[in-house]
């Protein structure tokens, strides 16, 4: 790849950016249903044609903000869950706070909708697994901690990272709406740190 070449892609990388930022924006303020591609391109100041040299549709730009929402709590949970200055039980407690406040916005509420529609199970089960292949390896750090210092029971670390994955994933299947969160999340909490055989005092 020649010079040009990089400096181009480069350029196309940073418009395409500034084109998910202008819709987050446009989205967190009027919400997705009520976002147009005209209200987007505004947001941006760029001409309606350069909008659609990057995305097909209004739906593209919508799985593209929701990746980066996604992007964003895996960043965030990673630094958490690798946290050594934390004990295994703070640094699990920690990435299940994070996990909650997902939809936590109310434009992330209609990305959350649109990404659970049966059209675009596709792409929410390969951004589903992309989280979970980058995220095991540091709750499976966490059950390892645990275990060698005796808060957890004696386990294969890598299955048991996969099920509080699992049970951390399906939060949002259970609650009917925002207000019913805290209380999910410290169930959930009580329920995964007991399946992995801690005893000691659940923090709230």
């Amino acid at each position: 790849m020649n010079i040009e070449t990089s400096d181009r892609q480069t350029r196309r990388e940073i418009r395409r950016k500034e084109l998910v930022e202008a819709a987050a924006a446009v989205f967190l303020d009027k919400g997705v249903s009520a976002t147009s591609v005209d209200d987007i391109v505004r947001g941006a100041g760029v001409a309606k044609g350069t909008f659609y040299l990057y995305f097909g549709t209004k739906d593209d730009v919508v799985n593209a903000v929701a990746e980066r929402m996604v992007e964003g709590v895996a960043n965030r949970v990673q630094a958490l869950a690798t946290d050594r200055d934390r004990s295994p039980v703070e640094r699990l407690l920690a990435f299940g706070a994070e996990v909650s406040q997902v939809g936590g916005e109310p434009y992330e509420l209609d990305l959350i909708e649109v990404f659970h529609r049966p059209e675009n199970r596709a792409i929410h089960d390969r951004m589903g697994y992309q989280a979970l292949a980058r995220l095991a390896p540091a709750i499976e750090g966490i059950v390892a901690d645990g275990i060698d210092l005796g808060l957890f029971r004696p386990q294969d670390p890598g299955r048991a990272s996969g099920f509080v994955m699992a049970c951390f994933g399906s939060l949002h299947e259970v609650v009917t709406g925002p207000h019913e969160v805290p209380q999910a999340t410290a169930e959930l909490n009580s329920f995964i740190l007991r399946g992995l055989g801690y005893q000691g005092e659940i923090p709230t």
